[in-house]
């Protein structure tokens, strides 16, 4: 069938009290009823979901299809219902149509989107709480550390000069100030061509070849040569 059911149920119907089911697979929860023909009294077709088979129905007509259209309760409200309870010349047929669309199921949507939008809102919230107070809490204690460590090395340099200042006071009342003399700064020489107490002087005197040499002797004003 390529035109819309008359009948979409929703459920499990009743014919008589009898439940409604595909005859070719057994299945009562997704069948669709097509009215056939113009007269009442011609059968109805009713199709199944489950297995793709269909086939006029014994007992359900047009007649009765119009019945249940006339009956059925229809929706006003998300939480509403669209049941029925139809009879039509000696046949009952009670069951639940699928919903049609309402305002009010759109209302129920946007209402639902809102509360979860607004419980993902807090929980993002929070989680940005929490990602902001450990921050905060990494900061202080990095700048804990810092003040801590430069305490500590101040203290520990204090320390260091309170010793050294000890020793040094006990050391100049013991020996009075006494101690191991300076090593005094050496001058250079001023000697010309003095280096480490010797001077290189140029001269041919003395030279086998002839040829001038260079000759080194003891700085006669320095004498580091001799020290």
């Amino acid at each position: 069938m390529t035109s819309a059911p008359d009948l979409k149920l929703q459920g499990m119907a009743e014919v008589n009290k009898e439940p409604l089911l595909c005859g070719e697979c057994g299945n009562g929860y997704s069948l669709e009823i097509y009215k056939r023909g113009f007269r009442e009294v011609w059968p109805a077709f009713v199709t199944c979901l489950s297995c793709g088979k269909g086939d006029d129905h014994a007992v359900i007509t047009n007649g009765l299809v119009d019945a249940v259209l006339a009956a059925r309760t229809g929706r006003t409200k998300a939480a509403d219902r669209d049941t029925f309870k139809a009879q039509w010349r000696g046949i009952t047929f009670t069951g639940e149509l699928h919903p049609q669309f309402v305002l009010d199921d759109a209302l129920a949507v946007v209402k639902a989107l809102g509360g979860q939008v607004s419980k993902d809102t807090k929980a993002w919230g929070r989680s940005k709480k929490k990602a902001a107070k450990a921050r905060v809490k990494e900061k202080a204690g990095a700048v804990t550390g810092a003040v801590a460590g430069a305490a500590r090395s101040k203290t520990k340099d204090a320390v260091g000069s309170a010793k050294a200042a000890a020793l040094s006071t006990a050391w100049t009342l013991q020996t009075g100030g006494a101690g191991p003399t300076s090593k005094p700064k050496r001058t250079r020489c001023t000697v010309k061509g003095c280096r480490g107490g010797m001077v290189t002087l140029s001269t041919r005197l003395h030279s086998p070849t002839g040829k001038t040499r260079e000759m080194k002797i003891p700085c006669g004003v320095c004498h580091r040569a001799s020290t």
